[in-house]
């Protein structure tokens, strides 16, 4: 903008002292498109750094020009936004892999992690559907509170296949279904009257929290709330009725089968990271948290 207050589509400044040229600013206004999402804008600003690193690779090893680089303040804003989504996503993916290797460990079993995994996808899907719904935007408080979500949301589960593991001590002269049935029953009058008791006091303590006139406060004991009321019923539903049809009748847990599965949950990673590095070779760029390249070229 001029002295007019009149926007101009380039302009080129010069600074210098007594020496010389002390440096070169070129400002112009481009077609990159404000309303595009930021992982969008992202591409468009790879392509910028592209073209620096072009021109800066075809310059003589004395040029002072060498040094040049491209900003906006359209960047910052998109690194920012980048930066958000990104370090939620990896909070709550973290999260995720935090849990079902404490729940591997705890189970020792494949199937009985696989119905704990299943129940706190589905539950964590709808949570977040439901922020969908009342027409939340992902703030801070929602990216914070997403690697909440699922440590809080796995609870209720894991106390239902404690139960059922505990079960399994004193087993019925029966058929698998009918064993099946019987630990899942066992387990929830073992276990359901504690864990009911734990959701209803913790939504009880999150409604105060819901009336406060801080917006952050208020919105953090809905999340509470929303969260602990779909993990309590998942828990009695969801999870029950998968213990009673696709877990192990005859199954204990012990030493042995929770080091396997350690092992087994230290090679899925190892996979996956590896999965991740050849996707990146491939030209598919990655960000990490920090907004940079998870892995670097």
């Amino acid at each position: 903008m001029d002295e007019k207050g009149v926007w101009r589509d380039s302009q080129l400044n010069i600074g210098y002292d007594h020496n010389g040229i002390r440096w070169l600013s070129f400002s112009f206004r481009s077609t990159t498109y404000k309303g595009q999402s930021s992982f969008k804008a992202y591409e468009k600003y790879q392509k910028w750094e592209s073209l620096i690193r072009s021109l800066v690779k075809d310059l003589p090893p004395d040029s002072p020009l060498r040094s040049m680089y491209q900003t906006s303040e359209f960047w910052k804003q998109v690194m920012m936004e980048i930066v958000a989504v990104s370090s939620a996503i990896y909070g709550l993916v973290l999260s995720m892999l935090i849990c079902i290797l404490a729940v591997a460990v705890f189970t020792g079993h494949v199937v009985l992690l696989l119905i704990t995994v299943v129940t706190m996808i589905g539950l964590v899907s709808l949570v977040l559907a439901i922020f969908f719904w009342a027409g939340w935007e992902l703030g801070a408080i929602e990216a914070m509170s997403l690697s909440i979500l699922v440590g809080s949301s796995v609870d209720y589960c894991v106390h239902i296949v404690e139960g059922y593991l505990l079960a399994g001590k004193n087993l019925p002269s029966e058929s698998g279904s009918s064993v099946r049935k019987w630990r899942a029953g066992v387990a929830v009058s073992h276990i359901g009257t504690s864990v009911v008791s734990s959701a209803l006091t913790t939504i009880v303590a999150a409604i105060p929290l819901t009336k406060t006139i801080l917006v952050p406060f208020s919105r953090f004991g809905q999340i509470v709330a929303i969260n602990t009321s779909v993990s309590i019923v998942y828990a009695l539903t969801a999870c029950v009725a998968f213990l009673g049809l696709f877990a192990p009748a005859k199954f204990t847990n012990s030493t042995r089968s929770a080091v396997k599965m350690v092992a087994a949950m230290v090679a899925f990673v190892g996979i996956l990271f590896l999965v991740l590095f050849i996707i990146s070779r491939c030209g598919i760029d990655i960000p990490a948290p920090n907004g940079e390249d998870l892995f670097p070229k």
